[in-house]
């Protein structure tokens, strides 16, 4: 009897602990997707281009496959982005990878690349959904474009 009290304490505790870790994680990415939004849309408007609109539904593929890049501890875009993207009935689309300490330094690191400031400052993208996860010290970002 002792011994399954004692599982169930534990079982309780580490359900608590999970959700009390879990709350903390989902703001956290909500406030580094916001100032990804702002550094991306600011960029944008300094070059006469209007601000991209949040995609909740891309915000979430977004987010699964930064979860897979912080993972396998590797950068890699997104396979099939059209199909993905179908829903949305795009006529293009991007993305947008990178890691690093912080937020900040993945979106300077775009504008410093060619091929990544070519996909914040497309006129046909309309919206965008970013996915962040921090892992060993460094945020895996992930950026997908449509219009």
């Amino acid at each position: 009897m002792f011994a399954r009290r004692s599982s169930l304490v534990i079982a309780v505790i580490a359900v608590a602990v999970a959700i009390s870790l879990a709350a903390p994680a989902s703001a956290s990415t909500r406030i580094a997707r916001s100032k990804l939004f702002h550094f991306v849309n600011d960029y944008r408007r300094q070059h006469g281009r209007h601000a991209l609109r949040e995609s909740t539904d891309v915000d979430r593929l977004a987010q699964r496959h930064s979860e897979a890049m912080a993972t396998q501890r590797t950068l890699f875009h997104s396979s099939s982005l059209s199909t993905k993207l179908r829903a949305h009935d795009p006529t293009l689309w991007g993305e947008n990878v990178g890691m690093h300490i912080s937020i900040w330094k993945v979106f300077k690191a775009w504008t410093r690349s060619t091929e990544h400031r070519q996909n914040m400052l497309r006129r046909g993208f309309r919206k965008a959904g970013v996915g962040v996860v921090w892992a060993r010290g460094v945020c895996w970002i992930t950026m997908i474009y449509y219009g």
